[in-house]
């Protein structure tokens, strides 16, 4: 549910896509199986395939200083009971809106 807003999605797809809208059947939460929203992107290959998220029991990654232990840069392992969720971003439905190009008049196709 962290993901379930536009700035969770934004947060998914990257900085190369820009999420417009959530479609109306994500705004009902009827169920969270999937989330639907619509955004534009200049290449269809910006969208990721995939998404993988941690989650973690509350208070976890929280480091007590500990004079002589700690380490400088105070990196911690995943605590047991960490589960990892993959999300598939999958495309159902793409909207060309880029300018159709001119034929010229010699062109061997008409129309």
């Amino acid at each position: 549910m962290q993901y379930w807003s536009i700035e969770g999605a934004q947060e998914v797809l990257g900085n190369k896509v820009c999420v417009d809208c959530l479609d109306c059947r994500t705004l009902e939460r009827g169920h969270t199986k999937t989330f639907a929203c619509w955004v534009w992107v200049w290449d269809m290959a910006f969208i990721p395939k995939r998404h993988t998220y941690w989650k973690l029991p509350r208070g976890a990654g929280r480091v007590e200083k500990m004079d002589g232990f700690s380490p400088p840069d105070r990196r911690v392992a995943l605590p047991p009971g960490a589960m990892r969720f993959d999300l598939l971003i999958h495309v159902d439905r793409i909207e060309d809106w880029s300018p159709r190009s001119l034929r010229s008049s010699h062109s061997a196709q008409s129309g």
